[in-house]
């Protein structure tokens, strides 16, 4: 498995945890594991949503988030647009409907006690045909647009061969660092830019913030090279999506997290999601996981196979249709949640379990429907069953696990297992000794 090592991000991150629920209660459980919310601003209020994404502060706590991933904050145009707030009409400024710029530095101070990060999605390669810059410096702009490009009429392509372009992007994005003490930076399409840029980029933003948390939306691994801390498991995200909606084998799965891992080098680390603003906008979570159990069961599975998990809001409230992220869709974060609560509980256990994830990891199929992950160290085990599929499914145990006396970390409550095991529609279990 590759670990989340880059040792800046911890050291911000860091806090020591003594507690009865460690691995060992002579040992301290070390840094939180890095978690990521992706926060849709027009899923939580039309007016002043920076207020409204505050009050919810506490419950990101409680998911044991550490990093909040707010979706682009400035302006959306109005020429050629349809309503896409990857279309940035000013990065200097904040769209009214979200607050001011003291309020999101409230956002941020909140955060910051709570020990939770906040990143800017930054759009770098393309602007709105409104932004100031066409007018005035139309050499910024490419005179032709590659296949990609074309397909997005509402935008219009900056020229990073113009070494102009390079500074006032890097200086838009320290505007942020410096004004807004943001720490770091989600880069949206950021294959569409040279890694020479996000090189400039990310040495500069470090210059100011040495453990800046940078974030990279490509599966390039060029970019790993450019500063960026994770880069996105897209075929990941693929994989299991084709568990569970049976349509591909729990070794398939294992096979490309495999896959992604050896490309990623030391020091470095993949994004681990289910979904995404993209992904539900275009295809509603029932579609593929069927229901918030299903979906509750993908993303134990998905977080305890490596990599940074990331919350995408409204996944923990168990919404289980599309979502057009140009448009607002105000959703019930306030209100009580079972899904919220059982989502909780799974990440207080991951947390829990991160100095035992620092072990030998096994993934398998116990089998055609159970998927299993095992983290040996030393004495101690835990082990992670997930029902991928929507009816009852049973099958034999690992033989190391037939009669052994385990921990049940959702059920607090200590059993020995039997030689085999039964588990329900999407069910998950997790067990430690």
């Amino acid at each position: 498995m590759r670990h989340f090592s880059f040792h800046l991000l911890l050291l911000s991150l860091i806090t020591i945890f003594w507690c009865s629920c460690s691995d060992s209660p002579q040992e301290p459980l070390g840094a939180p594991s890095p978690v990521v919310y992706e926060c849709n601003e027009r899923l939580f209020a039309q007016a002043r949503a920076f207020e409204t994404i505050e009050a919810y502060v506490p419950e990101m706590e409680r998911m044991q988030v550490n990093v909040l991933w707010l979706m682009p904050i400035h302006p959306r145009g109005t020429k050629n647009a349809v309503g896409s707030p990857y279309c940035i009409k000013n990065h200097y400024a904040i769209d009214p409907a979200f607050g001011t710029m003291e309020d999101l530095r409230h956002l941020v101070n909140t955060c910051h006690g709570k020990n939770i990060r906040v990143i800017l999605d930054w759009v770098a390669n393309h602007t709105s045909w409104d932004n100031a810059w066409v007018k005035d410096h139309p050499e910024w702009y490419q005179s032709a647009q590659t296949s990609d490009e074309q397909m997005w009429n509402d935008v219009t392509f900056l020229d990073y061969s113009n070494q102009e372009v390079r500074d006032s992007m890097t200086a838009c994005m320290l505007y942020w660092v410096n004004e807004a003490d943001i720490d770091g930076f989600r880069c949206d399409y950021a294959h569409g830019v040279p890694n020479e840029f996000w090189q400039q980029a990310t040495s500069a933003i470090r210059e100011v913030k040495p453990d800046a948390f940078m974030l990279a939306e490509t599966k390039n691994v060029s970019y790993f090279n450019s500063g960026f801390d994770l880069l996105y498991s897209w075929n990941y995200l693929t994989a299991i999506e084709n568990v569970y909606s049976g349509t591909k084998s729990i070794a398939s799965l294992i096979s490309i997290s495999k896959s992604e891992f050896a490309s990623t080098p030391e020091g470095k680390d993949r994004l681990r999601y289910i979904t995404t603003h993209d992904e539900c906008y275009d295809k509603a979570p029932s579609s593929i996981y069927q229901s918030a159990a299903g979906e509750l069961s993908a993303f134990c599975l998905t977080i305890f196979m490596g990599g940074v998990p990331m919350i995408y809001s409204s996944q923990e409230l168990g919404y289980m249709n599309t979502i057009n992220f140009f448009d607002y869709k105000i959703l019930a974060f306030r209100s009580s949640n079972p899904t919220r609560d059982a989502l909780a509980e799974l990440m207080t256990a991951y947390q829990n379990t991160r100095l035992l994830r620092t072990g030998t990891k096994q993934a398998g199929a116990l089998g055609n429907k159970i998927a299993y992950v095992e983290y040996t160290r030393g004495d101690a085990a835990l082990l992670v069953l997930c029902n991928t599929a929507n009816s009852v499914q049973s099958a034999s145990l690992p033989a190391a696990y037939q009669g052994a006396r385990m921990q049940d970390l959702l059920g607090s409550t200590s059993q020995t297992l039997g030689e085999s095991i039964e588990l329900a529609a999407y069910e998950y279990r997790l067990y430690r000794k």
